[in-house]
């Protein structure tokens, strides 16, 4: 099946997801906010923490499915004597349910501004090797 990635997370936190079978991601990076800005409820991604040059056939990760989407704009400041600063930053939070074990069959060609997609076999944890 061919899935939209969310890459590059921390280890950390997909073992949290594991263990818990549910959590939610702040998510900052434009290629993964591309993802979540066409996603919709009962969607499903595949997550990984290998970074977008990483993903390529054979790459274990998981797939989840989209619970919620919540995509924001907030403003930080900074200021000196001498001016002052304000930045627009996009960032989204989405939750995302633990479905299950996968592997990456293939990879299509890398699009800039466009989800990273990769075809996925699911896996029983007997045959994850």
């Amino acid at each position: 099946m061919r899935l939209p990635a969310i890459t590059g997370l921390s280890r950390d936190s997909i073992e949290d997801l594991v263990r818990r079978r549910i959590r939610t991601f702040e998510i900052r990076s434009a290629h993964n906010l591309i993802v979540f800005s066409q996603a919709k409820l009962e969607d499903r991604v595949f997550v990984t923490d290998a970074v977008p040059p990483d993903v390529v056939p054979g790459l274990n990760g998981y797939i989840a499915t989209v619970r919620g989407v919540d995509i924001h704009m907030y403003r930080t400041q900074m200021s000196t004597p001498l001016n002052f600063e304000e930045r627009e930053m996009m960032a989204g939070r989405v939750q995302l349910v633990l479905h299950a074990y996968a592997k990456v069959r293939s990879v299509p060609k890398i699009e800039p501004y466009q989800p990273i997609l990769v075809d996925v076999i699911e896996l029983q944890h007997c045959e994850a090797r």
